[in-house]
Order: C-alpha cells, then sequence, then structure tokens
C-alpha cells in the first residue's frame, strides 16, 4: 500500500516541477532574477554554518536522526520530541529518490501539512541507558511509564514506590500477556504479593552451585562506601556461602530449603556446630563442601565471635514475619523472563530500603543469573529497570552485566539523581566503566558537577563576533591681524571588523537554567541530542505499538492521501497552463 502511495506521489512531485519550470519559462527574466537571489542567500547561509575553526559541536538535526532509525523506530525509550524544519524540497526529494523506504516516505509527506511538526525521537541503538535527573521532574511519567507502556519485552523494574507497577502491571497484562510479578513484601500495590526463594533455583547436582552460592553471598554482604577493613565482610560472605551450600545439599525442597534456614543454622550455636561438623563428613562436589567446613574451623575464639557478628549482621534483614513471609517459598519461575513473556515488579518502600537493601540486592542479584544461566541469546531481550539505583548500593553482579550481559540479551538502565550518587555506586573509576557503556539522558540538572559536565561533553561551537565604532573630529582656526582669517575642518572615521571565537554550546550555568523538560541526551554515533520530554498522557504514541487493523487503517489513509494529492495536482496544473496561455496569448 505504501509502495502505491509513494509512486502517486512521485507523481505529484513531478507534476508540480513542470508547472514551476513553465512558470519560470513564461515570468523570464524576472524568475531569473528571483532564482539568482534565492541561491544567493543559500550559499551565504551554508557559508555561515561551515565555520568551524574553534569547534564544530552543534545538536543532531532531524535528518541525522532520521538515518540513525531514531525517528522510525518503534522499540526503545523516548527520548521527547523534536520539532521538523525539514523543507519542501528535501521532502521532495526524499519522495522521488530518496533511500528512505516508501512508508518513511511517504510519512515525511504528510507531517508537510501537519500544523504541528515534530517527531518522536527514540534510543533504538541503546544497549544500556543512565538517566540522569533530580527528584520530582518526571522520571517515571516521561521515561519509565512511557517505555513500559511501549514495549512489549520482558522486563524486572525496580520500584520503590510503587508508582510504575500501579501505571503499568495491568496493562502490561493486558495487551502485551505478560505475567506479571509484584515482590512487595509490604502489600504497597497490591494485597497478595508473590514470593521469591532464591534457594529453588540452585540445583543440588549442579556443578555450577558453589558458585551460584558464592554469588548470592557476595549480594547478600553490603559493604560500606569506605571498607577499611576488609577481612570481616570477606569473612562473612565465606561463612554465609558454606551454610547456603550445606542448606542446598541436604535441605527439603519446599520445606527446609531457604534463607531462613540458613539464618537459623547461623543464629543457634548448637546448630551452627552440626551443620560445620556435617560438612567435615560430606564428600558432596567432589569434597568442595568438606573443604569449606574445614576453613571455618580456623575461625577461633575472638575472630570467630567478630565475624559470626557480622555474619548476623548482614542477615538480620531476615528477621522480620513481613521478609519471612517474601522468602520462604517461591511462587513464580524466573526463568520465563527468557522461555516466556514476564514483568517483575520489586517493590520495597523508601522507608525500608535501607535496612532491607540486601533483599534488594539479593532480587536482583537471583533473576539477572536466571537469564544468564540460560545462555546466550540476542533475539529474547529482558529489561532491568532500575529506579532510584542508588539505593541497591555497590553490587558487583552489575559490574559485570554492564559490560559482559549483553549477549545475554540482558539491558540496564539506571535511574540517578546525579553524577555523585553514581560515583558512590560504582567508586575507584567504575563509574567511568558505566558511562562508557551507556547511553546517557540528563534533564532538570540542578547541580554545578553534573552541569559542567555536561557543558565539557558538548564540546565548543565557533560563533562569528563583530565589532567596530565610528570616530569624528572638528578644528577651527583663526588668524589675527591686518588680514584676518578663518578656517575649519571635519572628519569621520568608521570602521567595521570580525573574527571567529570559540564558545560552549551551553555553559554550565546555561544548563542549570533549562526547563526540565528539556532532555540532553549522548547516545554513540550521533551528535548531542536536544529534546522536549514528553509525559505518557500527552502523547498517544507512547503506547504499544498499534495493532494490524490500525496499520492497515492508517495504511488506507495514506494512499486515499496521496490520490487526493494527485487530483488536486493535475487540476492545478491545468489552471496554470490556462493562466499561463491566457498571459502569453498577446505577445504571440
Amino acid at each position: 500500500m505504501y509502495f502505491l502511495s509513494r509512486w502517486l506521489l512521485r507523481i505529484s512531485v513531478l507534476i508540480w516541477i513542470g508547472v514551476a519550470v513553465l512558470g519560470a519559462v513564461a515570468s523570464w527574466p524576472v524568475s531569473g532574477f528571483v532564482l539568482f537571489v534565492a541561491y544567493a542567500a543559500r550559499m551565504v547561509r551554508r557559508q555561515k554554518r561551515s565555520w568551524d575553526t574553534m569547534g564544530s559541536a552543534r545538536w543532531a538535526t532531524v535528518r541525522e536522526l532520521r538515518q540513525a532509525g531514531m525517528l522510525s523506530s518503534d522499540s526503545g525509550i523516548i527520548l521527547g520530541r523534536v520539532v521538523d524544519h525539514t523543507s519542501f524540497a528535501a521532502t521532495a526529494a526524499a519522495v522521488l529518490w530518496g533511500r528512505s523506504t516508501a512508508k518513511e516516505a511517504c510519512e515525511r509527506f504528510r507531517y508537510i501539512f501537519k500544523r504541528r511538526r515534530y517527531h518522536l525521537v527514540r534510543s533504538n541503538r541503546a544497549v544500556h541507558t543512565a538517566i540522569f535527573a533530580p527528584s520530582g521532574v518526571g522520571k517515571g511519567v516521561s521515561i519509565c511509564i512511557p517505555f513500559l507502556r511501549g514495549c512489549s519485552d520482558s522486563a524486572v523494574v525496580l520500584d520503590p514506590k510503587g508508582e510504575l507497577a500501579k501505571a503499568t502491571a495491568e496493562y502490561r497484562k493486558r495487551v502485551f500477556g505478560h505475567d506479571v510479578v509484584l515482590l512487595d513484601p509490604f502489600c504497597v500495590a497490591t494485597k497478595s504479593p508473590d514470593c521469591l526463594n532464591p534457594l529453588d533455583f540452585i540445583e543440588a547436582d549442579s556443578a555450577l552451585a558453589l558458585d551460584e552460592c558464592n554469588d548470592l553471598a557476595k549480594a547478600l554482604v553490603v559493604r560500606g562506601d569506605e571498607e577499611k577493613e576488609p577481612h570481616w565482610n570477606d569473612s562473612a560472605e565465606a561463612w554465609i556461602s558454606a551454610f547456603i551450600a550445606v542448606v542446598i545439599r541436604y535441605g527439603e525442597d519446599h520445606g527446609t530449603r531457604s534463607l531462613q534456614t540458613v539464618r537459623e543454622l547461623l543464629s543457634d550455636p548448637k546448630r551452627l556446630d552440626l551443620a560445620i561438623k556435617l560438612m567435615q563428613e560430606s564428600d558432596a562436589w567432589g569434597g568442595m563442601l568438606r573443604r569449606s567446613g574445614g576453613q571455618l574451623l580456623h575461625f577461633v575464639d575472638r575472630e570467630k565471635s567478630s565475624t559470626l557478628s557480622t555474619v548476623l549482621r548482614q542477615l538480620r534483614f531476615l528477621d522480620t514475619p513481613t521478609v519471612e513471609a517474601s522468602t520462604r517459598h517461591s511462587s513464580f519461575d524466573p526463568r520465563k523472563l527468557r522461555s516466556g513473556k514476564m514483568t517483575i515488579y520489586l517493590v520495597l518502600p523508601p522507608e525500608h530500603s535501607k535496612a532491607l537493601s540486601a533483599l534488594q540486592r539479593m532480587w536482583i542479584s537471583s533473576l539477572l543469573r536466571s537469564v544468564v544461566k540460560q545462555g546466550l541469546c540476542d533475539e529474547q531481550t529482558v529489561h532491568f529497570v532500575l529506579d532510584e539505583a542508588s539505593s541497591l548500593g555497590r553490587l558487583e553482579v552489575l559490574d559485570e552485566a554492564i559490560d559482559k550481559y549483553r549477549a545475554y540479551g540482558i539491558k540496564l538502565q539506571f535511574y540517578f539523581q546525579s553524577l555523585g550518587q553514581l560515583a558512590a555506586c560504582f567508586p575507584n573509576g567504575r563509574d567511568q566503566t558505566l558511562l562508557s557503556n551507556t547511553t546517557q539522558i540528563y534533564f532538570g540538572c540542578n547541580d554545578t558537577a553534573t552541569a559542567e559536565m555536561i557543558s565539557n561533553r558538548l564540546g565548543d561551537a565557533t560563533v562569528l563576533l563583530e565589532s567596530g565604532g565610528t570616530s569624528t573630529g572638528t578644528s577651527r582656526q583663526y588668524t589675527m591681524g591686518c588680514h584676518p582669517s578663518e578656517s575649519s575642518s571635519y572628519s569621520r572615521n568608521d570602521n567595521s571588523n570580525w573574527s571567529l571565537h570559540g564558545r560552549r554550546l551551553l555553559k554550565p550555568d546555561e544548563v542549570i537554567a533549562l526547563n526540565p523538560r528539556v532532555a540532553i541526551t549522548f547516545t554513540p554515533g550521533v551528535r548531542p541530542l536536544c529534546t522536549c520530554l514528553v509525559r505518557y498522557y500527552e502523547e498517544k504514541l507512547c503506547d504499544a505499538r498499534p495493532s494490524r487493523c490500525r496499520r492497515m487503517a492508517r495504511a488506507i489513509g495514506t494512499f486515499s492521501s496521496s490520490a487526493a494529492v494527485l487530483v488536486l495536482s493535475l487540476f492545478f496544473a491545468g489552471a496554470t497552463t490556462v493562466i499561463i496561455d491566457s498571459i502569453l496569448m498577446p505577445r504571440r
């Protein structure tokens, strides 16, 4: 349908070109003078735009975004709107012989007649994304919710306040057919929350079981920003990993095989000694469990007491009925993130996020591990939307996911309030690793450090500075005597000069003064983007891709419009021919 529509538009454009040529011939030489003036003005504007001696920084144009596929894509984060200033001549050229598809060419032609000519821009090229915006400027309504309402891939959503679950859970279930899981121990978004016991998905007979126990132990141990004595946390990881392994090996499915059992063993000195004795007598995993038990025997006296104190402090989040009910068993299989369609919301109120940060870390680590265990895959994508990502703290599995998990179909979205939060979660230069592997979106910037980084990243542009002045002077001379005389002189001097200077595309103070709805985006392979953010309730295109019937109706509408344009073109060509003929008749 779009193929036929494009050919109708091509015929219309050729008719318009023929009419223009005929009119130019009929009005010669006036038309020649007009064409010369227009060409000269165009060359002057092009020369001014080509100055880049002091810097070539500028914003991405609509043409560049179209070439990058960011205007015609149906997937990716919606970055906002850009105004289309494409001329009629450029649009006509795209219809005639442009490289764009028939659908894109027809859509571009329709934009000429629209009252508001703007496009939605999507970051279809992004693997991972980092969003930086302070509280209250609309990260949820402008980025998170539009993405979740428009992306049909499986997703894991860190949703501290439950707002995203309330706005998108039912929609994704109804429109995309997803299985919706709500890990919501405090019943913020639902009265019947789901449960997750990570030990249910560690197979006792697997050769990788001990590695998975170590990974889970690392997620459960929360380390501070400035850790002066890592020995105690390292030892706590060893104890927790060993006891998880013994529970995995000898616990009963859907019974004692949970983190609650690990906590009970470590809290009771008698049961703790029995568990260590059981490890020493075990041949599980080629004697590796026995080796772990022997290692624990090296902790004696004060060192043992201090280590167990650290262990119990790290597992203290398990000591509430709410968390116990949420971790005793599993009500879903996270492997369906890859094998099917599933959306998992992780809801933990802000007032409990500090005390229960280990619970969040356990959720994220377990779900990432469940996706990676299913092997390499580029076809099925799983998005991890981490709102208020700073609440996770330092989590090593995220470091690995940023630069290694892309091949497993994992894409990450980090939401921070400033670069300071990023540096706290990824210290020792690891924040640069994240920035180098992500598309970055900034809006509502309100701190100097972030504003300076944005200004430096935008670079310098070349600007033309004109200067000049005017000077005047008057002198008079009188001669007295027998023959008095008088003379006077007047002078005027005008000068004008220009020079090229470099200037930041945006200075830090200008970045801070931007409207909160103006987003600046840095994505690989494209110049910086400046877009106007769209709230999900303002733009219908933020929702899911239209159904097949709606797409067919739109194609038929485009064909009808193209046919109408052709009819009007023929009528206009006939009327113009009659008028020109009547003008030229008297000359003959």
